[in-house]
């Protein structure tokens, strides 16, 4: 009985392991101790990490925007 599970379990492996496919990718950008993030460009110019992450005022001028009228929309309907 114990040949019989063993074999289950390894016919479920091998077939598992004929379904399933993985793609590790590893790029000099990837991890935190990569030149990116640590503020170096691979280029050689440095840039400082707060500038990669700054969002473009005019994009949080369109949500601030977005937001404000969907609120006059919900005060519209509530007086209704």
């Amino acid at each position: 009985m114990d040949t019989v599970k063993l074999l289950g379990v390894l016919l479920i492996c091998a077939s598992l392991m004929f379904i399933c496919e993985a793609q590790l990718t590893f790029t000099p950008a990837w991890g935190k101790r990569s030149p990116g993030a640590m503020g170096i460009n691979p280029l050689g110019s440095s840039f400082g990490q707060q500038d990669a992450c700054k969002t473009p005022v005019d994009s949080l001028l369109v949500i601030y925007r977005m937001i404000q009228a969907e609120a006059q929309k919900i005060v519209d309907c509530s007086q209704k």
